[in-house]
């Protein structure tokens, strides 16, 4: 691997994308549905989850609740991936829908290990995907920032925060790289915990981990349903790492903004009340994301190898996942 870095990244992001087609893309969608409903018990904030995130891509013809309502034979599925590349992207994408959320149940592990068998996965490769969100769920970004009085101080340390991250964010989001885009999506969800943090400690809110967590959870956010799709989507042509810069800033922007109301009024809400709100400040993040697309663009090109780098390194078990977020947190 080592022995390419010296080529330009857009040669790499080149061969990844015409490795995945759009027949891949809908295949790989059905057997994360197929994950979903395994116990037959689709949840209504699975669904929800689910439909929140197939909502960010082009589908075209075909509806999200057409996904849901028709039977899947993941079989006939299999047998549409027909690169090793496809086959790969397709079992991550599954596996971060069945554990991303926490423990994998019983049903979705049978469905995993048939298509671990059916698409020739390697015993290394989940080893190595274990690994990684083990680590990841133990990760926790340094968060010491001191309370700001001045109001007009503390707006715009604030936004000048949530702009870091969402652009940062953005650049994660388009990382197209088999086998090694799940990471980055990890990675996003660190930097969202440690901006809720921040955010609340400009406040004089010392916000706990899995409080931080758990805001994200009500938003939707770090699901293995957003991080499937996002994953699955950053290969696809036509979608393609524009949907993930896209829907990863604007998720990052939004949140910086409902974390702000939520500790400016006391942090006395349910944080599960902020989901409209939310959804608004995604949309005014999108148009943020058009007026910083040339910054974003420039940021990318220049921390592309870096990036490549760090992801080689974390997958073959150089650096941990730990390391491999507080370096991306200082790019």
């Amino acid at each position: 691997m080592y022995a390419n870095r010296a080529q330009p990244s857009a040669t790499l992001q080149e061969s990844v994308l015409m490795s995945m087609t759009e027949v891949h893309a809908v295949a790989s969608l059905r057997l994360i549905v197929a994950v979903a409903k395994a116990d037959d018990d689709l949840a209504p904030q699975e669904r929800a989850q689910l439909e929140a995130a197939l909502s960010t891509l082009p589908l075209g013809g075909l509806s999200v609740e057409r996904l849901f309502a028709e039977a899947v034979d993941i079989d006939a599925q299999f047998r549409l991936l027909d690169t090793p590349q496809a086959k790969e992207h397709a079992w991550s994408a599954m596996y971060a829908m069945a554990w991303a959320d926490g423990d994998c149940v019983p049903l979705e592990q049978v469905v995993l290990d048939h298509a671990q068998h059916a698409l020739g996965i390697e015993d290394t490769t989940v080893t190595g995907l274990h690994r990684l969100y083990n680590e990841a769920r133990d990760t926790v970004l340094p968060s010491s920032i001191e309370p700001i009085a001045d109001p007009a101080k503390r707006a715009a340390e604030i936004a000048q925060d949530t702009l870091k991250y969402a652009i940062l964010s953005a650049i994660l989001g388009a990382f197209p790289v088999p086998g090694l885009a799940i990471l980055t999506d990890l990675a996003v969800v660190g930097l969202q915990v440690k901006l809720v943090r921040d955010i609340g400690q400009y406040w004089g809110h010392k916000v706990d981990p899995s409080a931080a967590k758990s805001m994200l959870y009500g938003l939707g956010l770090g699901t293995g349903a957003r991080m499937a799709v996002n994953n699955l989507a950053k290969l696809v042509p036509g979608w393609g790492s524009a949907v993930g810069a896209t829907t990863s800033f604007a998720a990052t922007w939004a949140l910086g903004k409902v974390a702000n109301e939520y500790f400016a009024t006391g942090a006395k809400d349910d944080p599960s009340v902020l989901l409209s709100a939310f959804k608004s400040a995604e949309k005014e993040g999108k148009s943020q994301y058009e007026s910083h697309k040339g910054e974003i663009a420039a940021k990318q090109q220049l921390q592309a190898e870096r990036l490549q780098q760090l992801a080689e390194d974390t997958k073959s078990g150089r650096i941990s996942q730990q390391q491999y977020q507080h370096k991306v947190s200082e790019l």
